[in-house]
């Protein structure tokens, strides 16, 4: 259900000329959590492998590809964990009546004025089904998502309470109303009729969570498969 643009002013406005929004304690310690499950815990039998058999001394490793693989591949475990989990945690969102700007170590900068934006779509409840976003529960009076769409409807940012706050997009919608930005509110929608009404709000992550989480469940099997077929125990 589509309500009218919004044209007032939120009540609960905040007139500070910028403010500074980062993940909050439970995304911290989520990240965290996440990332030794995917380098450690999953990869349990590569290290145990690896360490107990001191492979580290063998004359293969380094120089036979096949031998190798299975170090190699622990070790981009570990690089592209590590990235991700920089992203996240150094993630900052500045919003103020000019614009805003997204920076963190491992992503492109975004930075735009309100001038640049077309229009704001904020959710307030998203049907994905059962994905890892749905374990991470968002506050009761939190929009599911906000939205920030070019004119030619390409997502600018994505503001999302459970990784930003409330707070952060009760600013958002605060200051795309000073500026006069259209701001679309939706109670509640599947992922597909918001693919439909706005086809780049959703990321590919947003789009395909379920895909990807099978992808992952498979690398995994196969890499540590692969461990014991190369390496053994």
């Amino acid at each position: 259900m589509i309500s009218s643009p919004d044209t007032m002013r939120s009540p609960d406005h905040d007139d500070r000329p910028t403010r500074t929004f980062g993940p909050p304690a439970g995304v911290v310690l989520g990240t965290l959590a996440a990332g030794v499950v995917f380098v450690v815990v999953l990869e349990f039998l590569v290290i145990i492998s690896f360490v107990g058999q001191r492979l580290w001394k063998h004359p293969a490793l380094l120089h036979d590809a096949v031998f190798t693989a299975p170090f190699l591949l622990w070790v981009l475990v570990a690089v592209v964990s590590s990235l991700v989990c920089l992203r996240v945690l150094t993630a900052w969102l500045q919003i103020d009546e000019h614009g805003f700007e997204l920076r963190s170590l491992a992503r492109r900068t975004r930075k735009a004025g309100w001038d640049e934006v077309g229009r704001v779509i904020a959710v307030r409840d998203i049907d994905r089904g059962a994905t890892p976003a749905e374990m991470l529960d968002a506050p009761a009076t939190a929009y599911d998502g906000v939205y920030l769409l070019d004119p030619g409807g390409h997502r600018m940012l994505a503001v999302s309470s459970r990784f930003f706050g409330p707070r952060a997009q009760d600013m958002t919608l605060h200051r795309a109303r000073e500026a006069g930005v259209r701001i679309d509110h939706i109670d509640a929608i599947t992922t597909a009729d918001l693919r439909a009404q706005a086809p780049q709000a959703l990321s590919f992550v947003d789009r395909h969570a379920n895909l990807l989480l099978l992808l992952l469940a498979a690398f995994y099997v196969f890499h540590n498969v692969l461990t014991f077929a190369v390496w053994g125990l």
